[in-house]
């Protein structure tokens, strides 16, 4: 499957909510716990660019199939101002197809070019797939909130995988 990983465009924010949206419905990928209209989202995209906090995308025949991007970890903090925050998504559909792989190693080694040297994200414990991922490419399990998440009725500790790059 060819995929192109690109910077993501404005034109890209309902395709980027929509997938973010899926990982809410999911029950077990995201905090969040009501999906989001795409004008909900636009401050946050606005907030990323490639020169400091980029999102990334992944294509399969022009169409977006997922994204990943960094954030600031406790923004306006100078002494954390070389970590960053990942997050990722991708579309249910095309899932376990190798496409969050590809764009973890991109984010990484952007995330280097820009400066930065700790890149780590947090998840729910019940999502094994992407503790599975993380670990393939050097991330290690740096802390663990247990008990924490409640989504649902169901109880799931939120842990912290991170790296230096």
């Amino acid at each position: 499957m060819e995929i192109n990983i690109r910077y993501a465009l404005e034109k890209d924010m309902e395709d980027l909510v929509k997938i973010y949206n899926q990982a809410i419905l999911s029950r077990t990928a995201t905090g969040d716990i009501t999906p989001f209209k795409t004008i909900e989202k636009k401050d946050w995209f606005l907030e990323h660019n490639k020169n400091n906090y980029p999102i990334l995308t992944a294509e399969h025949n022009d169409k977006v199939v997922g994204w990943i991007s960094i954030s600031p970890y406790r923004k306006g903090r100078e002494a954390l101002r070389k970590t960053v925050e990942v997050s990722y998504y991708i579309e249910n559909s095309f899932q376990r197809k190798g496409i969050g792989n590809k764009l973890l190693n991109e984010i990484i080694k952007v995330s280097k070019e820009l400066g930065y040297k700790t890149i780590f994200t947090i998840l729910f414990d019940i999502n094994i797939g992407s503790i599975k991922l993380l670990k393939k490419n050097g991330f290690e399990k740096w802390g663990e909130l247990p008990g924490v998440v409640e989504v649902d009725g169901n109880i799931f500790s939120h842990v912290y995988y991170g790296r230096k790059i």
